[in-house]
C-alpha cells in the first residue's frame, strides 16, 4: 500500500501537508500511511480513494491500474492497451 499512496500523491504533484490539510489530518499521519507505520482506517481509505480519484484496490495494491472507481477494464482489451487508454484519459483535452 505504501508505494501506491506515495506514488499517486507525487504523480499529482501534491505535498503531504496539502493532502493532510485537505483531509483534516496531520502531515505526520500521511507520512505514517506512506511509510507503512500506520494503516488507515476503512473510512480513511475511502477518503483517500475519493481524494485521489482512484480505487481502494489501487491504494491497497490489489490492482496495478490507477483508475477512477467507476472505471472497469473490458475483457477484450489487453493490459498494455488499457494502461495506454488510461494515460490518454488522464491528459488534458489539449494534450489528448
Amino acid at each position: 500500500m505504501t508505494n501506491n499512496l506515495k506514488q499517486i500523491r507525487n504523480s499529482k504533484n501534491l505535498l503531504q501537508t496539502k493532502v493532510a490539510i485537505d483531509l483534516n489530518i496531520t502531515q505526520e499521519t500521511i507520512s505514517s500511511y506512506e511509510t507503512g507505520r500506520v494503516f488507515p482506517s476503512s473510512d480513511m481509505l475511502i477518503k483517500l480513494a475519493d481524494y485521489y480519484n482512484t480505487s481502494i484496490d489501487y491504494l491497497l495494491c490489489r490492482t496495478k491500474f490507477n483508475l477512477p472507481i467507476d472505471t472497469i477494464k473490458p475483457n477484450n482489451i489487453t493490459d498494455n492497451d488499457f494502461k495506454l487508454l488510461n494515460k490518454i484519459k488522464s491528459l488534458s483535452i489539449i494534450n489528448q
